[in-house]
């Protein structure tokens, strides 16, 4: 059986999935592209006199879909952005005041131990409205001059800052189906997902091989069960005492 014939591109840098870590990587990695003047900083090896071509896929049909809301004292996010106010991000807000409660269960529908249970008897005597108010909040949790914000949207801030600097391409709706390895030289790019195919895979009337994309760095961030770091946990093995349960 002849092997399925593929289109192939070659670019600098390739990246797996458009989260917070990739998100990070990629607004550094662009703010060292260029110099003032204009020139390259750091010159593609695939189109001699352009900047580094990068590219990052992600699966979801929109970036930022599929993740939920944040409170956090947002000390990297202020390291990074200087000039960041919560007002340029949509749904975003400052944290001005903040109180902690335990909450008891009047429904019994949680799993407590029974001193918990006890404690919860007890504290059913000050309670008011099935919870109790916290003096203080603890430093750990104490978020005060942080942010409140959907990190889907904050994600779409950041992918368009990125996509409007020109220095990197952002390609929603573009799943990623396996990472190509070399035996010699490791991770040497990645593959997108076949398009045109039935729901067992097998290809259909409008069936488009996936596109091979070769890559000198290949970033990948597809999450801690993403289906491309697993091939890649099943391709180099993992560190020793962190296989998964």
């Amino acid at each position: 059986m002849n092997e399925l014939q593929r289109q192939s591109l070659d670019v600098d840098i390739a990246c797996v999935g458009f989260g917070p870590a990739t998100a990070a990587f990629l607004t550094t990695v662009s703010r060292e592209l260029m110099n003032e003047d204009g020139t390259p900083r750091l010159e593609s090896q695939k189109m001699p006199g352009m900047p580094l071509q990068i590219m990052c896929y992600e699966r979801a049909d929109d970036i930022g879909f599929g993740v939920s809301g944040v409170v956090t004292k947002a000390k990297a996010i202020r390291e990074t952005f200087p000039d960041l106010l919560a007002t340029d991000i949509p749904m975003a807000m400052d944290i001005k005041k903040e109180k902690m409660v335990y909450l008891l269960d009047p429904v019994g529908a949680s799993r407590r131990s029974g001193i918990h249970k006890l404690f919860d008897g007890l504290a059913k005597i000050v309670a008011k409205n099935h919870a109790i108010e916290s003096p203080f909040v603890p430093g750990p949790m104490n978020k005060h001059g942080g942010m409140l914000f959907s990190i889907g949207q904050f994600s779409q801030w950041i992918g368009t800052q990125l996509m409007s600097s020109g220095l990197v391409q952002l390609w929603p709706g573009t799943p990623v189906s396996a990472p190509l390895f070399d035996d010699d030289i490791g991770v040497t790019g990645i593959r997108l997902s076949d398009q045109g195919v039935d729901k067992n895979g097998n290809p259909d009337a409008a069936f488009m091989p996936g596109m091979d994309i070769h890559a000198d760095l290949t970033v990948v961030g597809d999450g801690p069960v993403g289906y491309v770091g697993q091939q890649l946990d099943e391709f180099f093995g993992l560190p020793e005492k962190n296989e998964r349960k």
